[in-house]
């Protein structure tokens, strides 16, 4: 969600390469499973939904920021590298 992190709760894999991929970590916590559950009865299944279409959305509402040691779930983003193009014509 932000990019306020401690240490341990983030890293990088295959740093400057064309697969570079960021490592986030998180626990889950029972209170918002159950909350989410809640909400998943009270909107009818829609919630569900939305959280297959998104699956980091899924994680955030279920699970808190913790270092990678302690997680039980990882989130990984793919980072977008700049390609310079640099073609004489």
């Amino acid at each position: 969600m932000g990019d306020h992190f401690e240490k341990g709760q983030h890293a990088l894999l295959n740093e400057g390469e064309e697969n570079e991929m960021e490592l986030f970590g998180y626990r889950t916590q029972g209170c918002r499973k159950t909350l989410c559950l809640a909400g998943s009865i009270f909107s009818f299944g829609i919630l569900p939904l939305v959280f297959y279409w998104r699956p980091a959305w899924h994680v955030w509402a279920n699970c808190i920021p913790c270092s990678l040691q302690e997680a039980d779930v990882v989130l990984l983003r793919t980072t977008v590298m700049s390609v310079s193009n640099n073609a004489s014509t």
